[in-house]
């Protein structure tokens, strides 16, 4: 989903893309929660212990992102090619790695904001979780939180995506509180899926709300957001676990998951880069092929073959790059 969200163009969001951005990336955190481990220590010893297998990858990929920009730039100025982008000159992108947040050309691989944020919300939910003991009042703390995140993000663009982690909180503990009560069964899967196509025909609504996206974050109206985002988390759940007898499927999205941190850190780079390739073999200008169907789903292939051998390369020559240690094993 979130590999599809970056094919087409952002700039007029389409109907489809209202739908899929209203809970893609919020379905990123809840999956999060899903899988955290709540271990004992403090939150500083947690983040600690956590820091090398994000933030390990969000620098060599922030930099691959800035070497790429740099090929780019000085290929379109020897070739006296006008490209908007690259208005930014030199500096910027490459101070945005430092800065950590999205927009106004401070990330060239610009889904790796997601990296730093998640380490962020993880130490969100983990101090609120040892020190608030009613559940009422954690969640009435993280929707403070969630307020206080998109008030801050109208005024400021804070670093490291602090803002979009403040209010992605909210469904990390989600994710925590319910991967207790979603435990797949066979006789469970028949009402997953009914649950699953009502929440997914909730989500149908996303329109009203318009175009958002917790990376800005962009929430419109908030309750819609939560509403929406949390409809479509808890829908994409249940459609997985009454895929899992079909075996095939199940093992497909086990390897997204596996590969889950390759395809976040490469997949806008493999996209840019067929974009590119494309529309100078063809002569059809990116900003055409990004309101086309057909170039969108060729993009999508071609970028999704270029993926995993990346993938398979750089796990055999520097699988450190996807944050691999110790703890990941």
């Amino acid at each position: 989903l979130i590999v599809v969200g970056h094919v087409w163009s952002l700039t007029e969001v389409s109907i489809f893309y209202q739908w899929l951005l209203s809970f893609h990336v919020p379905l990123f955190f809840f999956a999060a929660g899903l899988t955290l481990k709540l271990q004992q220590g403090s939150t500083l010893g947690v983040l600690r212990q956590r820091s090398p297998t994000l933030l390990i990858p969000y620098l060599v990929f922030g930099l691959l992102g800035y070497a790429f920009y740099l090929v780019g730039y000085f290929v379109a100025q020897a070739a006296g090619i006008y490209v908007e982008q690259f208005n930014y000159g030199l500096f910027r992108p490459l101070w945005g790695i430092a800065y950590g947040s999205l927009g106004d050309g401070l990330l060239v691989n610009s889904p790796i904001w997601f990296l730093p944020a998640l380490l962020i919300c993880t130490g969100i939910v983990y101090a609120l979780n040892q020190a608030v003991v009613s559940v009422w009042l954690r969640y009435t703390v993280l929707l403070a939180l969630f307020g206080v995140g998109v008030w801050v993000a109208q005024h400021i663009k804070m670093p490291f995506g602090t803002a979009s982690a403040m209010c992605a909180a909210l469904f990390m503990q989600l994710g925590l509180d319910l991967k207790a009560h979603i435990v797949p069964r066979q006789q469970q899967r028949h009402l997953a899926l009914g649950i699953a196509v009502i929440l997914f025909a909730f989500t149908l609504l996303a329109p009203i709300n318009g175009g958002v996206g917790l990376g800005g974050p962009t929430v419109n109206n908030p309750v819609w957001f939560i509403a929406l985002a949390t409809a479509g988390s808890l829908a994409s759940v249940g459609l997985v676990i009454w895929l899992q007898p079909f075996a095939r499927l199940s093992q497909w999205l086990q390897s997204l998951g596996h590969h889950s941190m390759g395809i976040l850190v490469l997949h806008m780079l493999a996209i840019k880069g067929v974009k590119v390739v494309l529309s100078v073999a063809t002569g059809t200008s990116i900003v055409t092929m990004e309101h086309h169907i057909g170039w969108g789903l060729a993009i999508l292939l071609l970028a999704s073959l270029v993926i995993w051998p990346a993938i398979w390369l750089v796990n055999k020559l520097a699988p450190w790059a996807f944050g691999k240690t110790q703890i990941t094993t």
